[in-house]
């Protein structure tokens, strides 16, 4: 009857050691910390404007020959490309506390053109000289840096490489005796002209603003510096004791590029 007794009492104990334990709040398991919020690649869309300069200069006589009697070019006026970009982008970025830094590259097509004529005398006279500059596209290879001032606004600076495609030329046309453009005596036409892809350095910044999960936006400025061109004779014509000068004209180039990108962020 003892034994029978304290067997029931044991049970009702156990019994209610496991209600009370089932009863009890359990301790919630800890979950990892989320990643931050702007590490992850992401991919997007630019457009934008694109100003800078092919300003020529000229570098030597417009003909060798001992007969040229014709009047020099004057000064080599300014040209200031200028148009629509617009193109897309790719990149990385880091986050460690309120830095953030990555890696991007961006191509983008151009449309960015300016052309001049001038005549010593009388604009459309003898001789008549006329530059071209044009700008095709741009490519960057940018390393990126900068700082949260608020957790979804970032200030950033960037530089890295730049190419670019340019097409430069100078055409020179005269009816007179004696001709500027290359020693003719029946009047003459003379192009110096050269499409080449340019490498360069680029530098600049700008302001982006994550705006919704997996979305940002931002305002960017790039300056671009590339090499010097000097532009070949690829035509003449009339009857010239000589060969005209090659190259006459030398081009430098820059660009500065204001634009709207907008990103897609993955999540890392």
């Amino acid at each position: 009857m003892r034994k029978t007794l304290l067997a029931s009492v044991s049970a009702v104990v156990l019994s209610s050691s496991v209600v009370m334990a089932a009863d009890m709040p359990t301790k919630a398991r800890s979950m990892p910390a989320p990643p931050p919020a702007w590490t992850g690649f992401y991919v997007g869309l630019n457009a934008g404007y694109a100003w800078g300069n092919s300003d020529p200069t000229l570098t030597g006589a417009p003909s060798a020959s001992p007969f040229f009697f014709g009047p020099a070019p004057s000064a080599p006026p300014g040209l200031a490309p200028r148009g629509f970009i617009g193109g897309a982008q790719a990149g990385y970025n880091w986050q460690s506390g309120q830095v953030v830094f990555g890696a991007e590259v961006d191509f983008s097509g151009l449309d960015a053109k300016a052309d001049a004529s001038v005549s010593p005398f009388f604009a459309g006279k003898n001789p008549n000289f006329t530059w071209s500059s044009r700008y095709d596209w741009l490519f960057t290879a940018r390393l990126r840096g900068g700082f949260l001032v608020a957790p979804n606004w970032l200030l950033y600076a960037t530089g890295g490489l730049a190419v670019t495609h340019v097409k430069d030329s100078v055409a020179c046309t005269s009816t007179i005796g004696v001709s500027a453009c290359g020693a003719s005596v029946t009047g003459s036409s003379v192009t110096w002209s050269e499409s080449k892809t340019l490498a360069g350095g680029t530098i600049g910044g700008g302001i982006e603003t994550m705006f919704a999960p997996n979305w940002t936006a931002r305002v960017e400025y790039l300056h671009a510096r590339f090499k010097d061109t000097s532009p070949p004779v690829t035509s003449f014509s009339g009857f010239t004791l000589v060969a005209p000068s090659q190259p006459l004209f030398s081009f430098n180039h820059n660009l500065n590029v204001v634009r709207f990108a907008i990103n897609y962020k993955f999540n890392p």
